[in-house]
């Protein structure tokens, strides 16, 4: 019998905090940055299965981005089902 979702064994790589290449940090020149309203979440994951730079894991409420190395591509929020990903001008945050 196949085993649903959540019995799989977790998988997949995300860049450590502990880890980071400097040399690889991207996250300064983007544009925009993806912001998630967790109302609208529904954890399918397939933010976490299409990101090219693999910068989001999977946290407790949904997806959590590593934004140092995220490009502002928007693949996340276009792949989104339910809209929950939007992408956020870089000038609204100050950090």
């Amino acid at each position: 019998m196949l085993k649903v979702f959540e019995e799989l064994p977790f998988a997949g790589t995300y860049p450590s905090p502990q880890k980071c290449n400097e040399s690889q940090v991207t996250g300064n020149w983007k544009v925009q940055r993806p912001v998630v309203e967790t109302e609208k979440c529904t954890q399918c994951w397939q933010c976490w299965i299409f990101c090219p730079d693999a910068i989001i894991t999977r946290g407790e409420n949904g997806p959590e981005f590593f934004y140092r190395f995220c490009k502002g591509c928007a693949v996340c929020a276009n792949e989104c089902p339910t809209g929950a990903i939007t992408m956020v001008p870089e000038l609204e945050f100050e950090d």
